[in-house]
C-alpha cells in the first residue's frame, strides 16, 4: 500500500493544475478554449501509432531543469482491454534522436497487475526505449530504497470520488549532487534513484517537463478504444470530476536547486485525439496566485 494525501476542498496554495479526459461518445465533443493548444504534431516526442496523449508540456528557451513536481489526484478509469493501460504522470526529457526519460505516476494496467486498479509506476530510457530502460524494475536502472513505498504497488485504498473527497498522490523528481543520482519522492517519502550514469543527455539535465496522460489504443476491431483517461470526464468539468494535476514546479540549474512554479502562459497543450481526450489550463479567478488546469 502507498500513503496518500486526501483532498477534500480546492486548495490555494496551488500553482497549476492540468485538467485532462475523455470523450467517450468518441465524437460528439464541441472544441473547448484552452491555453497555447495545439493537435500533436507526428514528430512530436509523444506521438506513436498506439499512444494517445493529453498534457501539459514546459520548454521555454534554453533553460535546463533539475527535476520536477506535482500533486496528482488519483481515479480509476475504465480499461476496454487488459492489454491496454491508462496512466496519468510526469516526463522529466532530454534529447530528440536519443530521447532520455524518466517518467513517474499512477497507472491501470490489468496485464501488468493483475487488477484493474491504479499503480504506482515508473520509466526511463536513454534512447527512445530501442533498447535501454525498462518499466518498474522490469530491468536494471533504479534502485529502490523504502520498504514502505513500493514501485508497482497499489492504490486501491485511495480512489478519488466524483464529486466527493479527492485522493492525491504527490510526486516529485530531482537530480542530487551529492550522490549524482535522480531521487524520487512520492508523498515525502524517498523512494529510490535512477544513477546519473544511466543516462547520456539528461546527465546535463531536462530541457522539457511534460504532465499529462497516455493510454493504449489498440484500435480492435478497426475501431478507437473505449478506454479512458484520468477520470473518464473531460477537462471542463470541475476539479471533483475531472483528472488534475496541480502545483507543477520544476528544479533550477543553478547551484541552490530550488523548485520554481511553472507559469501558466508557459504551459503547452498538447493532445493527439481532440475528440477523445484533452487537457486545459484553469486559474482560480477569486486569487491571481491560484491557479488548476
Amino acid at each position: 500500500m502507498i500513503p496518500i494525501l486526501r483532498n477534500q476542498r480546492p486548495i490555494r496554495r496551488t500553482r497549476g493544475t492540468f485538467r485532462q479526459g475523455v470523450d467517450s461518445s468518441h465524437g460528439h465533443f464541441q472544441r473547448k478554449s484552452t491555453v497555447n493548444a495545439s493537435e500533436v504534431d507526428p514528430t512530436d516526442l509523444h506521438a506513436t501509432a498506439t499512444h494517445e496523449y493529453a498534457l501539459g508540456s514546459f520548454s521555454p528557451g534554453d533553460a535546463v531543469y533539475r527535476g520536477a513536481k506535482g500533486y496528482f489526484n488519483v481515479w480509476k478509469p475504465s480499461v476496454e482491454l487488459s492489454s491496454e493501460f491508462s496512466s496519468s504522470q510526469l516526463w522529466i526529457i532530454a534529447g530528440d534522436d536519443q530521447l532520455n526519460t524518466i517518467e513517474v505516476g499512477w497507472q491501470v494496467y490489468k496485464d501488468r497487475y493483475k487488477d484493474d486498479f491504479p499503480h504506482l509506476f515508473i520509466r526511463w530510457t536513454r534512447d527512445g526505449h530501442a533498447s535501454t530502460g525498462c518499466d518498474n524494475l522490469q530491468c536494471p536502472g533504479f534502485v529502490q530504497i523504502s520498504s514502505s513505498v513500493v514501485v508497482g504497488g497499489s492504490l486501491s485504498a485511495s480512489i478519488s470520488q466524483t464529486n466527493g473527497p479527492q485522493y492525491e498522490m504527490q510526486v516529485m523528481v530531482f537530480w542530487d549532487r551529492g550522490t549524482d543520482a535522480w531521487w524520487l519522492n512520492v508523498n515525502g517519502q524517498f523512494v529510490g534513484y535512477w544513477p546519473n550514469s544511466l543516462f547520456t543527455i539528461l546527465k546535463g539535465g531536462a530541457f522539457r517537463v511534460d504532465w499529462g496522460g497516455d493510454i493504449l489504443n489498440s484500435e480492435t476491431g478497426g475501431r478507437h478504444t473505449q478506454t479512458d483517461m484520468g477520470s473518464g470526464d473531460f477537462p471542463q468539468f470541475t476539479w471533483q470530476r475531472a483528472a488534475y494535476i496541480r502545483s507543477l514546479q520544476t528544479v533550477t540549474s543553478t547551484p541552490e536547486q530550488v523548485f520554481v512554479d511553472v507559469p501558466i502562459d508557459a504551459l503547452k497543450g498538447i493532445w493527439g485525439n481532440g475528440r477523445c481526450y484533452k487537457v486545459n489550463t484553469w486559474q482560480d479567478s477569486s486569487s491571481p496566485s491560484d491557479w488548476r488546469t
